[in-house]
């Protein structure tokens, strides 16, 4: 029967030398796998998915699947990490902001995470990690706040640039970024309960913070 997925090859078809799958092709099921068990995890969460479930997706063989994934932890574990670097899932990553202007960078890279970390599957995504929290706490901690915390260098950058001009004062850029991030992330963990503001709230509360963390940066006028 020939596979309904046109970018993997039915097994046995356009082998390479010796009938072992060329690297590209190993390369493309792996993706094909990670894609489909990806869908089914959101879908049907970690519990009500199966390893044959994944493998009848990816329309490939359990023993395919098995030599990549020996359990279906070991699925769960590989495509929590594959999702959450990938810079166009669950949407496309917008560019870096211009950093000549904190105010407007800042705004920038708060809105951007708060549309990632607001996203259906994401959300789903962190609920399925924070409900096995107690069996995988590194899961737990990989997903919470994903939105956010890829963003943290962007601040750190951008705190330690114009501390420099000092139109700021920015000690501990590291610190300063988490909280900053930790600030706006708090439309995040009320996501994850299932609690969701509308867009308009969503982006008033996160321009407050911009505005509350900036007034926190300026310099104190000499006594």
């Amino acid at each position: 029967m020939t596979s309904t997925n046109p970018r993997i090859p039915p097994d046995g078809a356009a082998r390479g030398r010796g009938g072992r799958p060329t690297k590209a092709q190993a390369s493309a099921l792996d993706r094909t796998i990670s894609e489909c068990a990806l869908a089914l995890f959101l879908e049907h969460g970690y519990e009500g998915t199966s390893m044959n479930a994944i493998a009848a997706a990816a329309h490939t063989t359990k023993p395919s699947l098995y030599a990549r994934f020996p359990t279906k932890e070991d699925v769960f574990r590989s495509v929590i990490g594959w999702a959450l670097a990938r810079r166009d899932w669950p949407l496309p990553e917008p560019p870096p902001p211009d950093p000549e202007n904190l105010e407007e960078a800042l705004r920038a890279i708060a809105h951007a995470a708060v549309r990632r970390s607001s996203n259906p599957s994401v959300i789903k995504l962190e609920q399925i990690a924070i409900s096995h929290a107690a069996r995988y706490p590194d899961l737990a901690r990989r997903t919470y706040g994903t939105g956010f915390w890829p963003r943290k260098q962007l601040v750190v950058d951008l705190l330690v640039r114009h501390a420099a001009t000092g139109v700021i004062v920015a000690d501990s850029p590291e610190t300063l970024a988490e909280l900053f991030l930790g600030m706006v992330g708090a439309q995040s963990r009320l996501a994850s309960f299932g609690i969701i503001r509308d867009t308009d709230d969503q982006e008033r509360l996160t321009d407050a913070a911009v505005q509350l963390f900036l007034r926190s940066l300026r310099p104190h006028p000499a006594a």
